[in-house]
This record gives structure tokens, sequence and C-alpha cells, in this order.
């Protein structure tokens, strides 16, 4: 899967997309920094996509662009977890040239409708139409607003939005759920505790919901453990987070107390 003719590419999206219907895994990178470096450099290890989390961490709207531009030099699609349900913040993500929205704490789908109504172009929503990075400043606007469809990703962090896991994923604009282990763990009253029964019961639940409506299930596999990811992956996720810039720049430099 190359992407290519960044920016501007209205086709990557959709690549994306015919490979989670294929039931072929997308693994993502994961950046907290704001660093257009590090995230050129995560970009070039081999990720299906590129995440930038806008929730937690420094990153704000003009470090955004400069970090979609870093992964597309690598041919790393940038997808975004969004800090909330902002359809103006969404609007101007897309015109910036992202190619897909996490969006977090999806508890509610005429809430979840309402916001994706500002990711489409009419007729479909009502994202306004402008000139910008994600068209090539007007160079594909028109096969743009035609074709462009991005990556929808309702994120599964609570004990309700389990409960509506089902009605969520049969959406006709979501392409995976995304399960937060470290906030659904937290809802469930422990904290990191991904051991326990209530824990794993959402788990199977919102797989369930997911294999009912043919979407794809994901999870942020946060420790860099390859053979956790391997675990995740026979589990049956497809849409993987794996890792953080951060957590994984500590896990490699740990280590020096036995010294």
């Amino acid at each position: 899967m190359a992407p290519r003719n960044y920016p501007g590419s209205f086709t990557v999206s959709s690549e994306l997309r015919s490979e989670l219907k294929r039931g072929n895994p997308i693994i993502a990178a994961w950046l907290t920094s704001a660093s257009p470096l590090i995230a050129e450099a995560m970009a070039s290890c081999g990720f299906n996509a590129l995440i930038i989390d806008m929730e937690h961490g420094p990153i704000d709207e003009v470090s955004a662009l400069t970090i979609f531009a870093a992964a597309e030099r690598r041919g790393c699609p940038p997808l975004v977890r969004m800090p909330s349900a902002d359809p103006y913040l969404a609007r101007r993500l897309l015109d910036g040239g992202v190619q897909g929205l996490i969006i977090p704490c999806v508890e509610n789908v005429a809430a979840l409708d309402d916001f994706l109504r500002h990711c489409f172009y009419p007729p479909r929503g009502c994202r306004g139409t402008g000139l910008g990075r994600g068209n090539l400043w007007g160079d594909t606007f028109e096969s743009h607003c035609t074709t462009f469809q991005p990556l929808i990703v309702p994120m599964i962090e609570t004990c309700r939005g389990v409960a509506m896991a089902g009605a969520i994923a049969a959406h006709d604009a979501v392409d995976a759920l995304f399960i937060g282990p470290y906030d659904l763990s937290a809802d469930l009253g422990a904290p990191g505790d991904f051991s326990m029964e209530a824990y794993k019961n959402a788990l199977s639940t919102t797989m369930d919901a997911c294999r009912a409506a043919e979407k794809a299930p994901g999870i942020h596999q946060v420790a860099p453990v390859i053979d956790e990811l391997r675990e995740r992956l026979s589990e049956g996720y497809r849409f993987l987070a794996y890792g953080t810039d951060i957590i994984a720049m500590r896990r490699a430099l740990s280590g020096l107390e036995g010294l």
C-alpha cells in the first residue's frame, strides 16, 4: 500500500479502508510529542499510518500540519486522535490533509452522527469547501470533493460506549471501533488492570459488535512489546496502534539502574 500524490491525495483513506474490509491489519505508530522529526522517524519504520494524538500532549493545530507533511514525506498516512468531537477542528484538520479521524469517548450515536455531518461534503454532510492543503490548494478540488472520504474510527473508552458499541459500529460512516484500554479500565474502576473479568467482557462485547457490523475491531497496544502485538493480531484486532513515541524511547533507554 504505497500512498501517493501527497499532499492532496484523496485515495489513501480509501486504500486503508479497503485493507480493513479485506481483513488485513492496519498497524499505526502513535505520536504524542509535537516533533516533525520524531514523526518522520516513526513514519520510516514500516507502519501503515501515523496517529497524531491531539488529546494528550502538546500537539496543536499548527504543529499537526507540519507533522502531516513529515509523515507524508515517508509515505505514511496521517490520522488524528481528536481532543474532542469538535466539528470545526475536524473541518480544519481535513482541510489540512489528514486522512482519518479517531474520535474519543464515543457513547451516543446521535451525537456521533451530528459530528460526522461536518466531516463529509454535501450531499452526504455539511462540510464547507475551500482551497487548501487537502486538495492541493484547488488542483484536485473537484475530485477531492466527490471522492474523498476520511477514515472514521470512534473510540470505545467507557462502559456506556461498550453498551452502545453495536449501534456505533453499525453507523455507515464508521470503519473501525478503537478501544482505549487505559480509559476503559479506569471507567471500570481499576485503571490499568487488564486482567479483570469486566474488562475482558467489555473487549468481547466490542469485538462482537464489530463482527456483527463487519467493521474492523481496534485497540491500542500501548506497551511496545512485539509479542503482545502478535497476541492482539491473533485475537482478531485489525486496526492497531503500537506503542507511543515517548514510551518506546523510555523503554529503549531504561536499565541504567543495574549498571
